[in-house]
């Protein structure tokens, strides 16, 4: 496929803008428009482009079902939406040293740690793991800042960073550095633990922190924005991509500047 505007000579990853994108068919399209809002509120254009680069997401992982579990297009649609639209400002959009997505019927006993999870993301072995019960009720409920989809690809989506160092890297690695440099502030720190909204799970280490800034950045915006305006425009600038233009009234997501 001929990329427009494409910034990464011999890179495998397209960029958001492509001259022939692929489109759905019909019963792709409608797993989208009935569970991703966040499809339903784009441009007929930039439709179009996420339509492209979920399809694009699915040929390149290989799904793989544990205890059972039959994968479905449904599966495939629904985990690679939520990776596109974790990354839907950015240029880059594909996990590069991951493979693999696993998905258990529920929560399941993890080879790794020896411990129930609901999800699990290891770099080391290119996986990315799910219990599709939890993933489907993350997708469910919107507005409680619990994704487990959201959760477990932002880490995949760092890891990946950390790994590549293409120019969508770079951008997000230094803005969450400079958000983490800020969060040395002591009266910063307060006002987050003052606040409530942030679950304490977050503050466990960075990789936490992350993936619980993105679940309340796609989930509540308003709330975030609010609460913690500057943790909000720190996030807005790495993720490049302002979810508060997605708020009621629904309408077109806006790419941030």
């Amino acid at each position: 496929m001929f990329e427009l505007f494409s910034l990464m000579i011999g890179s495998v990853n397209l960029t958001r803008f492509v001259l022939f994108p692929n489109q759905m068919n019909g019963a792709q399209r409608k797993i989208v428009k009935r569970h991703i809002t966040f499809y339903n509120n784009l441009s007929p254009t930039n439709k179009l482009y996420f339509e492209h680069r979920v399809l694009k997401f699915i040929e390149n992982y290989n799904f793989i079902g544990r205890e059972g579990v039959v994968i479905t297009l449904k599966m495939k649609i629904l985990i690679a939406s939520t990776a596109v639209m974790l990354t839907f400002g950015m240029r880059r959009y594909l996990f590069s040293p991951f493979t693999n997505i696993i998905i258990y019927p529920k929560n399941y006993l993890s080879q790794v740690t020896k411990k129930r999870h609901k999800g699990e993301t290891n770099p080391k072995f290119g996986t990315i793991v799910f219990s599709w019960d939890d993933f489907l009720e993350g997708i469910k409920i919107e507005d409680n800042n619990l994704n487990l989809g959201l959760h477990e690809l932002s880490h995949a989506m760092y890891f990946s960073f950390l790994k590549t160092r293409s120019f969508t890297a770079v951008v997000f690695l230094d803005n969450f550095n400079l958000l983490l440099e800020r969060l040395k502030d002591r009266k910063l720190q307060r006002k987050i633990v003052n606040s409530g909204y942030l679950r304490q799970y977050g503050f466990k280490n960075r990789f936490e922190f992350l993936s619980i800034l993105v679940e309340h950045f796609f989930e509540t915006p308003e709330e975030f924005k609010e609460k913690l305006p500057e943790i909000y425009r720190m996030v807005k600038r790495m993720m490049k991509l302002d979810t508060l233009k997605m708020a009621a009234p629904r309408t077109v997501a806006v790419l941030s500047k």
